[in-house]
């Protein structure tokens, strides 16, 4: 891999970090955002070396099959430009004579789709858009990556310093947390969803504060990310959304009873629907998506099966399995069941969380007035999707990638919540 064309292209980023007024973070040091851009490109870095040493099967390899499909697919450009841009947008893809151009493809169709779009399409799209910058060189594909991923995570923490103001601790857990870096390393979903999600989610809370132009926008290209890439994300959410907004309006007393209200009355709504009528199939889709993934990690022989089986899509059946659901979801994988290096980083992060936990029940920090809302906010958005990972992923590697939303949510949550002034009180007080 040339490095002239990443280096070229690592420079113009980090102009544009120093020259924009979005990388000036109030009563942060510019440095800092750098160091975080640097921390990302080195886990580009190593994500390239850990799947070009320890997986061999290049056809398998997330990091390259969207990239191997784009480079396929891009050379439609030298045989005709229009059906280069027919690929491009989705336009009449599916006739006979398209059809020389996807034989050779091995990931723009997969065996089972839940998403609206076919979202494995969108990345594989979204990389041809940059062989127009890298010539077909992964390493601008890695910073560009890079680039977007930090501006989402930017994103997120504008929105927890609309609430919080400076606060570096909340800078770093939501920019560092090792799976993110890693994951959102390459053009992948994570990478598309961490953009879609700060999109937003700053569009949301800058629209309610401020409904302009340049929020509305966030908004909308946030959310139909989302609806391409990972719907189940948006699933999580709307109703955190609703029960924030709802809550912002009237002040309750208890400001946990519009979360619990509207997410008790979505869950009988969408019950009446599926179970009932069986107009929205929501509940049965997460029963059929947890067989087809079990199906698929025994086909593949997956080395890291958490061992659920198949169940019928019945209420009993989805109330049984939600604490266990969220049980795995969050304390996967364990420390003792690590299977290769990849899985050391979320071992620790599951630890860490229970960690933070802990913490909070011993030296908890009372939230101000006006941050309480944003605190339920991030708990219901986390707890519902953790269900949702948890109900439907049989496999640690894919709990691992799906969570990466929710670190940023809670984790940074827990840490806000921890009186670390008194934890160091208490340890000067043992020192003495």
């Amino acid at each position: 891999m040339s490095v002239v064309l990443p280096v070229f292209w690592i420079i113009v980023l980090v102009v544009l970090i120093w020259k924009h007024p979005f990388f000036r973070l109030q009563g942060i040091a510019p440095w800092i955002v750098f160091a975080i851009f640097g921390c990302k490109l080195a886990a580009s870095g190593a994500l390239h070396v850990i799947y070009t040493n320890y997986y061999p099967d290049r056809a398998t390899a997330d990091i390259f099959k969207y990239f191997d499909d784009a480079v396929v697919l891009f050379g439609s450009i030298h045989e005709s430009v229009g059906d280069f841009f027919k690929i491009l947008f989705g336009l009449n893809c599916d006739t006979p004579e398209m059809f020389h151009y996807f034989k050779d493809t091995n990931h723009w169709t997969r065996m089972y789709e839940y998403a609206p779009f076919l979202d494995n399409r969108l990345i594989i799209r979204v990389n041809m858009i940059i062989m127009f910058l890298s010539f077909g060189n992964i390493g601008v594909h890695y910073v560009i990556a890079d680039g977007l991923s930090l501006f989402g995570f930017l994103l997120i923490y504008k929105t927890f310093e609309s609430f919080y103001g400076k606060n570096i601790l909340a800078l770093l857990f939501i920019t560092l947390m090792p799976s993110s870096l890693l994951w959102t390393g390459g053009i992948l979903k994570e990478c598309l969803a961490t953009f879609a999600l700060g999109c937003a989610t700053y569009g949301l809370f800058s629209c309610a504060k401020r409904c302009c132009f340049k929020n509305i926008f966030y908004c909308c290209i946030g959310f139909l990310l989302l609806v391409v890439l990972k719907f189940f994300i948006l699933v999580a959410l709307v109703p955190a959304a609703v029960a924030w907004l709802v809550t912002e309006k009237i002040q309750p007393m208890r400001k946990w009873l519009p979360y619990v209200l509207i997410c008790l009355g979505g869950i009988i709504v969408i019950g009446i629907l599926d179970f009932g009528t069986h107009t929205i199939p929501f509940f049965e889709s997460f029963a059929g998506k947890r067989t087809d993934a079990i199906n698929t990690a025994v086909l593949y022989n997956a080395q890291s099966v958490v061992p659920l089986a198949p169940f019928e899509s019945t209420v009993w059946n989805f109330v049984k399995e939600t604490p266990l659901a969220i049980w795995n979801a969050l304390a996967l994988p364990y420390l003792w069941d690590i299977h290769g290096i990849v899985q050391v980083a979320p071992a620790l992060e599951s630890l860490l969380f229970f960690v933070l936990l802990a913490l909070v029940i011993v030296w908890h920090k009372r939230p101000e007035e006006r941050q309480t809302n944003f605190v339920w906010f991030c708990l219901c958005f986390s707890l519902i999707l953790l269900w949702e990972i948890g109900i439907s992923t049989p496999v640690i590697g894919g709990i691992v990638r799906y969570k990466i939303p929710i670190f940023p949510f809670l984790y940074t949550t827990l840490v806000l919540l921890v009186d670390w002034q008194g934890i160091k009180t208490c340890r000067r007080k043992s020192l003495l």
